[in-house]
């Protein structure tokens, strides 16, 4: 039987819901990265709001109006963030994970506990009890029933608040989440603010112009340089002009200790490495193991650069 200290500390989950986008988009699938297909598990964050006197004009709002009001400022912000509502889906053809823009939905969840926010000291510093501000959905290996944002909100014995957030890397990083947050706050807002906010920023979803070989590429210019490959071109050759202004500059100056009149004999060159080349490279370091690929991307083409 547990004892009294131990039911203080419980954390009882009360309701548990799926929020749909409030406008359903067409489905489509996102391509990822070889990165983001490393670590498809959720990352977690919990934001804490203490019951203060700044707060008065919230103390009396019941947990059932914060719920609603979250609910319905997510299902907005699925609205525009869709990616969020989708899952992971396998690519039958190379066994890949790629982003199923689905309309299937986050989970938000409601809680209680009779802890108060002092009994958990500094906030800031990890707490074993913080592991029970978030939900953690069950997962049997079927990363298509997994939703890739999760949401708790949780209320604590003073008043307070606290909302633990899952979310998979591969739909934000750090900036990314940050505006998902900012927006969700933003739609989710239970009174009209006086003071100017940030400004909501809306996502970039075509993230296919970052990947060489997107599983959706255009076929009626199947040529075209991806705009990031593109821009990071640019850079070198602003930077290799910099550097021979530079040496230019400087040339009368210097005696001859390795500087020369004559043009670089150096080449700027930008070469496309096909999926299928890479395949090619890994297939002729095979080990002796048959069907055993022991090399990431990575690892040959940093091999091979450097042979």
């Amino acid at each position: 039987m547990a004892s009294p200290h131990e039911n203080h500390q419980i954390v009882s989950i009360t309701k548990v819901v799926t929020v749909y986008p409030k406008v359903l988009q067409p489905q489509r699938v996102l391509c990822l990265s070889n990165l983001d297909r490393q670590c498809p598990m959720l990352m977690y964050l919990v934001f804490f709001y203490k019951n203060s006197d700044h707060h008065q004009a919230y103390e009396n709002m019941c947990l059932d109006s914060v719920f609603n009001s979250l609910k319905s400022g997510l299902e907005a912000t699925l609205s525009v963030w869709y990616p969020a509502a989708g899952r992971l889906s396998l690519n039958q053809s190379d066994d890949k994970l790629n982003l199923w823009c689905n309309n299937e939905g986050a989970i938000l969840v409601e809680a209680v506990t009779q802890v108060r926010m002092l009994e958990l000291g500094d906030l800031s510093e990890y707490n074993e009890f913080f592991e029970n501000l978030v939900y953690k959905p069950s997962f049997d290996g079927n990363f298509s029933k997994m939703p890739l944002v999760v949401a708790q909100v949780t209320k604590f014995g003073c008043g307070g608040y606290s909302i633990g957030i899952g979310a998979s890397h591969l739909l934000f990083d750090g900036l990314a989440a940050y505006d998902f947050f900012n927006a969700w706050a933003y739609n989710s807002a239970m009174k009209k603010r006086n003071t100017v906010i940030d400004q909501v920023q809306k996502p970039v979803h075509e993230r296919g112009t970052l990947l060489i070989g997107a599983c959706q590429a255009s076929s009626s210019n199947p040529q075209a340089r991806p705009a990031a490959i593109e821009h990071l071109y640019e850079l070198i050759k602003q930077a290799a002009s910099r550097d021979q202004e530079e040496r230019s500059n400087y040339d009368h100056q210097l005696p001859q200790i390795g500087w020369s009149d004559q043009k670089s004999n150096f080449v700027l060159q930008t070469y496309h490495l096909s999926g299928a080349m890479i395949e090619e490279l890994k297939k002729k370091h095979l080990c002796e193991r048959k069907g055993y690929l022991p090399f990431s991307s990575f690892e040959i083409l940093a091999a091979h650069l450097w042979k």
